[in-house]
């Protein structure tokens, strides 16, 4: 599972996000700090394929470094 890699990669210092489009499962797993962009679905999990948009949903998952790991918080956010 990605949480499993993800802890590991924490573990030794390096901080990640995981960009998710299915919240509750992943809220279970724990991760250290997790992005839903809401609305999308499994392999389109930043979208349609707009640049801009993409971008936007990248900086927001980005943005979740910005305050301390809260495992099991998913930051959901709607892009219309």
């Amino acid at each position: 599972m990605v949480v499993t890699a993800q802890r590991g990669i924490e573990m030794v210092g390096i901080p990640t996000v995981v960009i998710t489009v299915e919240p509750r499962e992943t809220a279970d797993a724990r991760p250290p700090r997790a992005f839903c962009p809401k609305g999308f679905v499994a392999g389109h999990s930043l979208g349609r394929p707009d640049p801009a948009l993409q971008k936007r949903i990248l900086l927001d998952a980005l943005g979740v470094f910005l305050g301390p790991p809260r495992p099991g918080e998913i930051v959901e956010r709607e892009y219309a």
